[in-house]
Formats: structure tokens, C-alpha cells, sequence
């Protein structure tokens, strides 16, 4: 009887452990997609934080849901990083008169009517995703007022000058990565 106890606890270690293992293997080859050649874009190669300490409350709170949340699928540089800049139609409008070189390349910055809406909820319904229904909403929050702080104004020129540099790099260093997404001759 012992014996078959024995037995038992020992191929249920086994089972357990093997279990594991897979599990560790299956995260072992998610954080290798992460790093991946074909996987990379210019932005990931940029800053993978934002200094938040000036931002409304709200925001904050997001800014830490979104760092957790949005990282378990790819480095959350990729949209600190990114083009887009979420704007209604009447600050597009404002803008095009106000900032035209907002809309000069939209490799710099891409200023779109629901662009962070959109992208949110693609994320969102991957499979596996780990942002819920009420993580969707802070977070496209969050990527709207920070896209329009850090790339629009005076601190829109500095941003558009350091995603210049990141394309540039990518290009010099990852140029069939920059064909795949930008297409041949850009």
C-alpha cells in the first residue's frame, strides 16, 4: 500500500513538474518572440518609460495598469515610441493650422481621429491578452493625454527629432525589419 502511495506522489511530481517545465518552455519562447529581428519595430528600440510625476492622478494610476498590462505581449516602448497622436476632428483641424509639422511625416507623428481607440481594442481581442474591459478604457485615456503632451508643442519637436533618430537607427541597423513595415524605397 505504502508503495503505491510512493508511486503515486511520484507520478504526479512527475506530471506536476513536467507541467512546469512546458509552462516555462512556452514562456521561455514568449519572451524570445519579444526579441526576434522580425518581431522588432523602431520603436522598441526607444525609452521604455515616461516621466508621469506632472500628470493628472488618473493618468498616473493608468500609466502603472498600462506598463503592467501592455508589457506582458511587447515591450511597452513600442507605443511610448510610436507615431500616433489621437485627436478629435477639431483639433486635427487646429493643428493643421497652429503645428503643420505635425502632419509632415506621418513616420514622426501620425495624428488620427481614434487612433489609440482602435489599437486598444485590437490588443484587447488577442487572445490571451491580459487587458481587461476596465483596464481599456484608463489605458486608451492614458495614450491620448500623454500622446498629446510629449508630441504636440514645444515638446512635440523633441519628440518628432528622437523618432527620427530611432528610425534612422532602425534603418541603418534592421534594414529588412524597415522594408517590412515601411515598404521598399522609404
Amino acid at each position: 500500500m505504502k508503495r503505491k502511495i510512493v508511486l503515486g506522489l511520484t507520478a504526479l511530481a512527475l506530471f506536476v513538474s513536467g507541467r512546469a517545465f512546458a509552462g516555462d518552455e512556452k514562456k521561455e519562447k514568449a519572451e524570445t518572440s519579444l526579441t526576434k529581428v522580425s518581431d522588432l519595430y523602431p520603436n522598441d528600440m526607444g525609452p521604455a518609460e515616461i516621466d508621469v510625476s506632472g500628470y493628472p492622478k488618473e493618468h498616473k494610476q493608468a500609466y502603472r495598469i498600462f506598463a503592467f498590462k501592455c508589457a506582458a505581449c511587447h515591450t511597452i516602448a513600442r507605443p511610448i515610441n510610436s507615431q500616433f497622436l489621437e485627436l478629435t476632428a477639431a483639433e486635427i483641424a487646429k493643428a493643421k493650422k497652429d503645428d503643420p509639422e505635425l502632419f509632415k511625416d506621418p513616420k514622426l507623428t501620425f495624428p488620427e481621429e481614434m487612433v489609440w481607440n482602435r489599437y486598444v481594442k485590437r490588443m484587447m481581442s488577442k487572445a490571451g491578452c491580459p487587458v481587461k474591459k476596465e483596464d481599456g478604457k484608463p489605458i486608451w485615456e492614458f495614450l491620448v493625454y500623454d500622446s498629446k503632451v510629449r508630441k504636440t508643442g514645444e515638446n512635440g519637436k523633441a519628440f518628432r527629432k528622437a523618432r527620427a533618430q530611432l528610425l534612422h537607427e532602425f534603418k541603418e541597423h534592421h534594414p529588412d525589419g524597415y522594408e517590412r513595415i515601411f515598404g521598399a524605397g522609404q
